[in-house]
């Protein structure tokens, strides 16, 4: 009984020592992380309208309007591509008449102006238009103007009017000749003058033969030239 209580204070000293730290010692606690918090705050998404379909819109022709020729009674070249109208040459010619042989190998008029080519001229190609612009009296205009196919002959252009057999055989031919084309109103007072087929490299001519009595006549005048390619 006297060895237990004689144990007893030094168990109590022990454990004393035991549960206090021991002096110079060091103990690391380790710190958790640290987070900053963020909070978020929920939202609808707001549906996007699509946006409009641009109204298509019909496309506007542009409507072209024809040039009208400045005088009256004068044929002038349409140009397609500048939509301008061109002059033709103003030339004059006089109606000769020839007898041959007294009148028995007959007897020819033929017009006959100056120069051998005009100096207007143009492109050989199938849709040759010109335009006329009228007084308003004309009914039939194809049998006012005419169109003529001119020869070169002796520094002259000329062109057969009319020729009449005789009694003796005339081997001379008949020179020029003449073309056909038609007619369409486009306006008041105002004619297209179309030709059905493409004229051939040449001298051409267009005469207004209300008056065949007449000595000289107006020509206006214009060459066709073959293209480069040709």
């Amino acid at each position: 009984m006297k060895k237990s209580l004689c144990f007893a204070p030094l168990l109590f000293i022990i454990a004393l020592c035991a549960a206090a730290p021991v002096q110079g010692q060091n103990r690391t606690v380790k710190k958790g992380a640290k987070y900053d918090t963020i909070i978020v705050k929920h939202q609808n998404k707001i549906a996007k309208k699509p946006a409009p379909k641009p109204i298509a819109k019909p496309a506007v022709i542009q409507e072209i309007v024809l040039p009208t020729p400045e005088y009256i009674n004068q044929p002038y070249y349409f140009d397609k591509d500048g939509n301008k109208l061109i002059k033709l040459e103003n030339a004059n010619a006089l109606m000769v008449t020839k007898k041959k042989t007294l009148g028995l190998k007959g007897a020819k008029q033929f017009l006959s102006m100056d120069a051998t080519s005009s100096k207007i001229r143009f492109v050989t190609k199938k849709d040759i238009v010109f335009f006329i612009k009228t007084s308003g009296d004309v009914i039939d205009l194809t049998s006012y103007i005419k169109l003529y196919q001119f020869v070169p002959v002796e520094q002259k252009r000329e062109v057969t009017i009319t020729a009449k057999e005789g009694l003796l055989t005339d081997k001379d031919e008949a020179k020029g000749k003449l073309m056909s084309f038609s007619v369409k109103m486009i306006s008041k007072d105002n004619y297209q003058v179309q030709l059905p087929e493409q004229l051939e490299a040449g001298e051409y001519g267009f005469v207004w033969v209300k008056n065949m009595e007449l000595k000289e006549f107006t020509v206006f005048a214009f060459g066709i030239d073959w293209k480069s390619s040709d």
